[in-house]
């Protein structure tokens, strides 16, 4: 039975190299002959042949022992052990598969979730742009001038007819809150600016009558003045 020899056992397997160092000397064996044979067989068989396989590993170091040779029984305990030991070490091995296998799934699902999520964030973040554009577009000139004077960005330009460039879209919801507080900030502004407009021109038409009927008093006693003068030298002359 050729086999090739298994001299790095790794750390679920380490059962059963120690379980061997310690039996085979028992049955005039070297361990460190047959161990690197053995499980390298192990390692080759199909697992449907591993019984099969394992009698005619029993029968080799049979036929090597000087001391047990004879002995059916110690060889029967010999192949259940190795048997045991070395299906507890496939079915650790495979749990332990299974387990990477369960957490690269979940982590691959989590990747693609996320993937999934920031895609439809950016698809909103572009929407709501084209919308602001849309709006800036459509804005009078005489908003528009306040708007690049009270809430300029430098992240925005206008071409030559007044439309808005995009050089970068906003990201993120804080930037969309702090977008629509600056509108309603500029909006506050204008309303404020007419309503001392309004004041304004009224406050002035206000003085400007006060001026004219002021001074149409003044000229109303001027008048006055100037017939009472005209009578006293009339009475001089006479």
């Amino acid at each position: 039975l050729e086999c090739k020899n298994n001299t790095m056992p790794d750390e679920q397997n380490q059962l059963l190299h120690d379980y061997l160092n310690k039996a085979l000397p028992d049955l005039s064996l070297d361990p460190e002959t047959y161990i690197p044979y053995i499980t390298g067989c192990l390692d080759s068989f199909q697992e449907n042949d591993l019984d099969q396989e394992l009698d005619e590993i029993m029968a080799l170091l049979q036929a090597s022992s000087e001391s047990h040779s004879d002995d059916e029984q110690v060889w029967s305990d010999l192949k259940r052990e190795i048997l045991s030991k070395y299906k507890e070490y496939k079915d650790e091995l495979n749990r332990k598969t299974k387990e990477y296998e369960e957490e690269r799934r979940v982590m691959e699902e989590k990747k693609k979730k996320e993937d999934l999520e920031e895609a439809q964030r950016e698809k909103e973040r572009r929407r709501l742009a084209e919308e602001e554009n849309a709006r800036r577009r459509e804005m009078d000139p005489a908003k528009k001038s306040l708007l690049e004077q009270y809430a300029y960005d430098s992240s925005e330009m206008y071409d030559d007819n007044g439309n808005l460039i995009e050089e970068n879209v906003a990201k993120g919801k804080d930037e969309e809150e702090a977008a629509m507080t600056s509108n309603k900030a500029l909006a506050e502004k204008m309303n404020k600016e007419r309503a001392q407009q309004i004041r304004g021109a009224h406050n002035t038409s206000k003085k400007e009558e006060r001026e004219k009927t002021k001074q149409a008093k003044m000229d109303k006693m001027k008048q006055k003045e100037e017939r009472r003068k005209r009578a006293q030298k009339g009475e001089r002359k006479r």
